[in-house]
């Protein structure tokens, strides 16, 4: 254990908080740092202080004691925070909103050690923001985050009472029927021996429906419009491979790849609220790449 540390500011005037320490406290993860500022552990002049703060010569720093060893939090990569500054779509005094990249976990799990909601707490230095629903990692488009109590229940309330229209676009393999506008048959969750997550089709399963509009078709490709009106897990995709038509690019669902793509074509369109509010991410460049390469005469 280190013992208590203290910094009094001479040639350093003007340098944020966080920046000094970490400077000052090289061998501590940035991730400890940071959550002791935030818990007002760190004191400066005597008093708690926000991370961002601008020292002034003379403040004095007071650090506490410190075990380096008992630290485990994993550190929030700097590309991470780089995502989220250049992907906010929407913020108000209750909600962030977030263009997800494919390929990013929403929250950490077994094999992923930091999510998006943290980068999200980093980015805008507050620990309280809670993520208010997920997408799939390989799923790209909009995710809400709540910056209150209130708001998160809201957001919870809004999705569990039909209340939150969430729009999504997929280009998906082969040609759509355009007389199969919605899909109403139940999901169950299963493991795969090596305990994977997977979903399928079975009438023990809980109920699910998604509507589906066409945007564009070819011979080989299906640009959908598509509104999942349940929110189960992996629910777009699986009613997808059902109809026999798996979203392009999708690993774990799409049995047949006659196309090919290094991206799950995927995305999160929309959000909207019963007051009206929509927030809306624009749908990556990659799709149109795509689209323009495989189904030229769509």
């Amino acid at each position: 254990m280190t013992p208590v540390q203290q910094f009094t500011i001479r040639r350093h005037a003007g340098q944020r908080l966080d920046n000094f320490l970490l400077r000052e406290l090289k061998p501590v993860p940035r991730s400890r740092i940071m959550r002791m500022i935030r818990s007002g552990e760190v004191r400066v002049n005597g008093k708690r202080a926000k991370v961002h703060l601008k020292l002034s010569e003379g403040d004095r720093i007071r650090v506490p004691p410190l075990v380096l060893e008992e630290d485990n939090t994993a550190e929030v990569p700097g590309w991470l925070i780089d995502v989220v500054s250049n992907n906010v779509i929407y913020e108000s005094d209750r909600l962030i909103a977030v263009n997800k990249p494919s390929g990013i976990s929403v929250h950490a799990g077994t094999s992923v050690d930091v999510g998006l909601v943290d980068a999200v707490r980093e980015y805008f230095d507050d620990d309280d923001i809670q993520l208010g629903h997920r997408i799939d990692r390989d799923t790209s488009g909009c995710v809400l985050f709540a910056k209150t109590r209130v708001a998160l229940l809201e957001i919870h309330h809004a999705l569990q009472h039909h209340q939150f229209v969430k729009q999504y676009e997929g280009i998906v393999a082969g040609c759509w029927p355009h007389d199969v506008s919605e899909i109403t048959v139940p999901l169950r969750k299963f493991r795969l021996p090596n305990n994977e997550r997977r979903v399928e089709v079975h009438k023990s399963g809980k109920a699910a429906a998604t509507k589906f509009e066409i945007l564009r078709s070819s011979d080989s490709l299906s640009w959908l419009r598509i509104e999942p009106t349940t929110g189960r897990t992996h629910q777009i995709r699986v009613h997808c491979q059902y109809q026999g038509h798996a979203i392009v690019g999708d690993s774990k669902y799409a049995i047949q790849r006659s196309v090919r793509s290094p991206n799950m074509l995927l995305h999160a369109l929309s959000v909207q609220f019963v007051d009206g509010l929509t927030i809306q991410a624009p749908v990556p460049s990659y799709f149109e790449e795509f689209w323009h390469q495989q189904a030229p005469a769509g």
